[in-house]
């Protein structure tokens, strides 16, 4: 293909436009991979087990993800053929599935903070006004983005227009019109970079660090405010995760508000997939590993003590945590303290 008779802009956003596929391709071959990969312990952990809400949670989170990376995503990319409404519509759809998985991913790491803390009903209230409270923000804001997107180009493809044929909503308030016409070089552009209020995105991924940081702010406080004596792996894996998480995330954070703010206009949504991505496999990660980890502690069938406590000499285990991994019934099984003393179980049960 001849491009020498291409606008240089049309050149220059054709190139980000290819970046920008390249680092879907990435992203999407990651998600691929790391799915396969867990895929073994996630037959034994969770396909196995009964229907309950951390299970509905998981499949939503691991999969909901993959609807976006083989649909919205690449249609609005390699489909020559859409209309602008078309394209408008697509790129709506794949914004709300992308919220929507962030979401559901969110409210796994909240529920792990409640089992965490022992079920307190005074915690539960407090996450569950947190969650809400942010997330509710984070869809108002997208509502407004949304109702703010249009297809555009820049000023000189309003002068180009009627040669050119750029597809795009040529919306400039100083001429006072609007002009939907094909794109001439589908192959390279099929659907033209969208225009929105973009500060709006950068607001919403503020809240989500800030969620990210009360998650790891209160797991923090709980492992060293009711469990610091104990030694079980248990408080190891949700502190080392819970730590993981936040850095991994913050940063993908970051770097979504830094685009939404100063990257040029094919650059600004470059991150929002790979943190929908991040999101999926970091907490759905998270609970492969408490379930593995929580029948194999002190042999109770996915009862995990969390903590011991003194009275009247006798050392006893308390605050135990039930995974999805046990039966339904309430199992009071016999764990060894560390001062070799065989009590039972105190359990308070959270299904996660």
């Amino acid at each position: 293909m001849n491009t020498n008779s291409f606008p240089v802009e049309f050149i220059e956003d054709a190139k980000i436009d290819l970046n920008t596929r390249y680092l879907f391709i990435a992203i999407t071959v990651f998600a691929f991979a790391e799915a396969l990969h867990c895929l073994p312990l996630e037959i034994s952990l969770i396909w196995a087990r009964k229907w309950n809400l951390g299970k509905v949670l998981y499949l939503l989170a691991r999969y909901l993800v993959f609807v976006e990376l083989i649909g919205p995503a690449p249609f609005i990319s390699l489909s020559p053929n859409l209309s602008v409404n078309q394209c408008q519509w697509v790129f709506v759809f794949g914004a709300l599935l992308t919220v929507v998985e962030v979401t559901v991913a969110e409210a796994i790491l909240f529920l792990r903070v409640y089992a965490i803390g022992g079920t307190d009903r005074r915690l539960g209230a407090f996450l569950l006004t947190i969650f809400v409270g942010i997330h509710s923000a984070a869809y108002a804001l997208l509502f407004k983005f949304i109702t703010s997107i249009v297809c555009t180009c820049h000023v000189v493809y309003a002068i180009l227009a009627s040669v050119a044929h750029t597809k795009a909503i040529i919306d400039i308030a100083d001429f006072g019109f609007s002009v939907d016409a094909p794109s001439p070089y589908p192959e390279l552009i099929p659907c033209y970079t969208f225009k929105a209020e973009a500060h709006l995105l950068s607001v919403a991924f503020i809240l989500l660090l800030v969620s990210e940081l009360a998650i790891l702010v209160i797991t923090i406080w709980l492992c060293f405010s009711k469990h610091k004596s104990t030694k079980s792996p248990l408080i190891a894996t949700f502190s080392r995760d819970g730590l993981i998480y936040f850095l991994l995330l913050s940063a993908v954070s970051a770097g979504n508000i830094i685009c939404n703010l100063v990257a040029p206009l094919g650059y600004i949504y470059m991150l929002t997939v790979p943190q929908m991505v991040l999101h999926s496999t970091l907490s759905t990660r998270m609970v492969l590993h408490v379930r593995k980890l929580g029948p194999g502690i002190h042999g109770s069938k996915g009862d995990v003590a969390l903590g011991t406590s003194e009275r009247n000499g006798t050392t006893r285990s308390f605050q135990s945590m039930r995974f999805a991994a046990a039966p339904p019934t309430q199992v009071r099984s016999k764990n060894t303290s560390h001062s070799g003393t065989t009590v039972p179980d105190t359990l308070s049960d959270v299904t996660v």
